[in-house]
């Protein structure tokens, strides 16, 4: 099973209040997800994985509902390939905050199944994305994906893909657009310019670095956007990159370093 069931745990939904001091406590929205869960197995055929896509971006939740904020743990999810582009290396890296110490790390690799086509990353990396995720016994609070959430022509990158068959609190940063021109932030760290995909505001570009180029940061699942842009700061604490993606990136390079050794 890839969702991942809560039953016990307390989660924190919208801007609500409890005793005026912060969040309200609520349960998270049903989803009935039994039907989505058989389409899980990432089809071949260009068609099918359209309308995967389809299906998957009307379950989004782009508000808030965390089951802790802020979060304690945040999971940073990356891919490498081999050199022949034949096999793909997918990392789970999950980092404690504020301190952004690395946890937990798990690697998996698999060969390469669907055609390079763009917007379609998800059907591409996301199989072995979750047989990495599968290994992991820490679960965190929020997962950031390196790819795009609702900033992409479908409404539907690999952090709403995932996040949604995760039912976990997702946020998509990508280095740049998709299907859309790129727009230019302030130069002052935290400066943000809205993106903007088929006439709606599906992201932000955002200067996580004064001197570094801006990354496009968009909401995956079960987070606005005005979060997703808060919490990508405050990982992004030295580098371009959130610290969680970094980490992500660099074990997946291990694993294909490792792998091409053995």
């Amino acid at each position: 099973m890839l969702m991942r069931k809560r039953e016990g745990r307390e989660y924190l939904h919208g801007g609500g209040r409890r005793d005026g001091a912060g969040p309200l406590l609520t349960p998270p929205p049903h989803q009935d997800d039994g039907d989505l869960s058989k389409k899980t197995r990432f089809p071949s055929m260009v068609e099918a994985a359209l309308q995967i896509q389809r299906e998957i971006a009307a379950r989004a939740i782009l508000e808030d509902v965390f089951p802790r904020f802020p979060p304690q743990l945040v999971a940073g999810v990356d891919a490498a390939y081999s050199r022949n582009g034949t096999r793909v290396y997918g990392a789970v890296a999950v980092l404690r905050c504020p301190d952004l110490a690395v946890v937990e790390v798990r690697c998996a690799e698999r060969p390469v199944e669907f055609p390079y086509l763009p917007g379609l990353f998800a059907f591409r990396e996301g199989p072995v994305l979750l047989d990495a995720w599968e290994q992991v016994r820490t679960m965190p609070d929020l997962v950031i994906f390196h790819g795009h959430g609702t900033a992409h022509p479908a409404g539907c990158g690999l952090a709403t893909h995932l996040g949604v068959l995760l039912d976990l609190p997702a946020i998509g940063v990508a280095g740049k657009p998709l299907g859309t021109t790129a727009v230019v932030p302030g130069p002052a760290r935290g400066d943000t310019a809205p993106v903007r995909v088929n006439e709606r505001t599906a992201g932000c570009a955002v200067r996580t670095r004064a001197g570094a180029r801006e990354v496009y940061v968009s909401p995956g699942h079960r987070i606005s956007l005005g979060t997703a842009v808060r919490l990508v700061l405050a990982t992004a604490t030295r580098y371009r990159m959130p610290e969680p993606l970094r980490a992500a990136h660099r074990h997946a390079v291990e694993c294909r370093a490792g792998m091409r050794r053995g």
